[in-house]
């Protein structure tokens, strides 16, 4: 029992630096967003013919100088093509344009055909905000049914612990990601969400087992 004890210490001991160490390095450092949620510019170019994804981006890498791109298509009839870069410079703009129009043999103009945006550097919280308030309410109709159904077990083990796990593993979880420097991106909130019902899943069957 001893061990056990020492065991559980030592874990939360370790928890509780990941998130600590994680909570430091978001205000440090922030989250290491994916391109297309960090701040760069789009250059969006109308094509007046077919084009290939692959023969843009091959274009563009050349021009760029940079394997940290995007390139897709801009809309779902197939006449813009997007690339996504941290910076495209004027000059950079008007080579990619000439290489395009010698590939394809057209006359990209860039005042009608090109379209530059900015895009602003995205916030964890906005990728968060509408999963927030359906968790919440999910959380509370799934404690109260924890205290209904296990209310034996004591409010400790039935609402408190259950509580406590989801909100230590969902912060384990933004620090880890945080540490490890892995890109958000859309799946960012994706996996948290599944995580969240994962440890709901595992406090019920732990409920239950304990209840028999």
């Amino acid at each position: 029992m001893k061990s056990i004890s020492n065991s559980i210490k030592i874990m939360i001991i370790v928890i509780a630096v990941i998130i600590l160490a994680g909570i430091i390095m978001i205000f440090a450092k922030g989250y290491n967003y994916s391109l297309l949620y960090s701040k760069a510019d789009r250059m969006n170019i109308y094509m007046s013919k077919d084009f290939k994804i692959d023969e843009i981006e091959e274009i563009a890498k050349e021009v760029l100088g940079t394997n940290k791109l995007k390139v897709q298509q801009g809309n779902t009839f197939g006449t813009v093509v997007s690339i996504v870069s941290d910076e495209i410079t004027e000059e950079q703009q008007n080579n990619i344009i000439q290489k395009l129009n010698e590939k394809y043999e057209i006359e990209i103009n860039k005042d009608s055909d090109i379209v530059l945006t900015k895009m602003p550097q995205a916030n964890v919280w906005d990728l968060l905000a509408k999963y927030i308030s359906p968790l919440v309410i999910t959380t509370i109709i799934i404690l109260i049914y924890f205290v209904i159904r296990f209310k034996n077990q004591g409010i400790i083990k039935c609402l408190v612990i259950p509580a406590l796990s989801v909100i230590i593993v969902s912060l384990l979880y933004i620090s880890i990601i945080a540490l490890v420097r892995i890109p958000v991106n859309e799946f960012f909130a994706i996996f948290l969400v599944l995580i969240y019902f994962l440890t709901i899943i595992c406090n019920t069957i732990k409920l239950s087992k304990e209840q028999l």
